[in-house]
């Protein structure tokens, strides 16, 4: 009878007091664990390299015994038989096509200038066939008073003002209110040069004519021989056609000059008085 031996083991309970404090293992900082890695990763490499060489190695063998395969020498080329001479081939340069030609544009007549009709000069109105002025009272009845000083400035501004003309014989009246006075000139003719009948036959003209409307305070009017005014005796009238102001009694100035030679005459008239002669003149 065979005889199991029995062998009993008594179990220790290790306590941690028992264990000695240096056999307390350290954990590994991030560092070494990394340094390790690679270096069993670079070993595991080297191995497998080692091991794939030796596998190379062991195939050589059977590929030295395999025949190199015949070349025929007639597909040699010598050294000498080269041609090392090579022959540059440059493409036909194609020239480029030639412009299609321009049809140059029909020149465009330039229409013909049209000539501008000439100015039509108005024709001047020609002078009323009047009667002659009729008896305005004796000559020696003229009511003027000359003056030694001529106020020259004062109506060559009123006359420059108003765009007047000049000439041979020329006779200018000024006053100083908002009246209508009117010049009249009788002409040697006979002829009454005024407001209804502006030029006369002679040549004589009106030019300025004022305050029909009682406009302005400081009127001019103007009667002219531009050249070759008839010789004789000339007759200077004034006649205070409205009232426009309060002032009824109106003060004037008459100027005459013939051939650049002024002389000036002075006088008044109401709205109620006939036309008054100024003053007369010859002219040779």
């Amino acid at each position: 009878m065979n005889r199991t031996r029995m062998v009993y083991f008594q179990s220790r309970t290790t306590r941690n007091e028992d264990i000695p404090r240096h056999a307390t293992s350290t954990p590994m900082d991030p560092i070494s664990a990394t340094v390790l890695a690679t270096l069993g990763i670079g070993s595991a490499q080297g191995v497998y390299r080692i091991l794939r060489g030796d596998a190379r190695r062991a195939m050589l063998p059977s590929m030295a015994s395999i025949p190199a395969p015949d070349i025929d020498k007639s597909l040699r080329r010598t050294r000498g038989g080269l041609n090392r001479s090579i022959t540059l081939s440059a493409a036909p340069v194609q020239e480029p096509p030639e412009p299609a030609p321009v049809e140059e544009p029909e020149p465009v007549e330039e229409p013909e200038p049209v000539e501008e009709p000439e100015p039509v000069e108005e024709p001047e109105p020609e002078p009323l066939d009047l009667p002659s002025a009729p008896d305005l009272g004796d000559e020696e009845e003229v009511i003027g008073e000359e003056v030694e000083e001529v106020q020259e400035d004062l109506f060559a501004e009123r006359l420059g003002r108003e765009g007047a003309k000049t000439g041979e014989v020329q006779i200018s009246l000024i006053w100083f209110n908002k009246n209508d006075l009117d010049l009249s000139v009788v002409c040697p003719s006979g002829e009454r040069i005024s407001f209804d009948n502006k030029i006369s036959n002679c040549g004589g003209r009106l030019d300025i004519d004022m305050n029909e409307s009682g406009k302005s305070d400081e009127p001019v009017e103007n009667v002219f021989w531009e050249k070759d005014a008839p010789k004789g005796r000339y007759r200077v009238f004034v006649e205070h056609f409205e009232k426009h102001d309060s002032t009824d009694v109106t003060e004037f100035s008459i100027l005459v000059t013939v051939d650049g030679e002024p002389r000036e005459f002075k006088g008044q008239i109401s709205n109620k008085d006939p036309p008054q002669e100024v003053c007369f003149f010859d002219v040779e």
